[in-house]
């Protein structure tokens, strides 16, 4: 097994254990709830923060939910704080990924 082949499948492992320990920490009407609280169009920032799959810049983000990337950014930052979404850095800035799907 490669070195690139052991990060990834520890990589993996990791992200595994996020969404289990996410899965128990919060429901997923707790998380809609926080996804949605307070938005003008909530639908969008539900299949924003769906769309938290690590593959999705700000940017397309922010066009999905159809905001500017100024107005995401805070939230984004928020959810994180939370505990909803963790970073991922890859080449080509922040991505985000979700602990599990609304």
């Amino acid at each position: 097994m490669s070195e690139n082949e052991k990060l990834d499948k520890i990589i993996h492992q990791n992200e595994v254990v996020i969404s289990l320990l996410g899965r128990i920490a919060f429901t997923k009407e707790a998380v809609r709830e926080i996804v949605t609280q307070r938005k003008q169009n909530p639908e969008n920032y539900i299949r924003g923060y769906n769309a938290c799959d690590g593959k999705h810049t700000l940017s397309e983000l922010a066009k999905i939910i159809e905001v500017k990337p100024g107005t995401l950014s805070p939230i984004l930052s928020d959810w994180e704080e939370i505990g909803i979404i963790y970073e991922v850095q890859k080449a080509g800035g922040k991505y985000y990924k979700k602990i599990f799907p609304i």
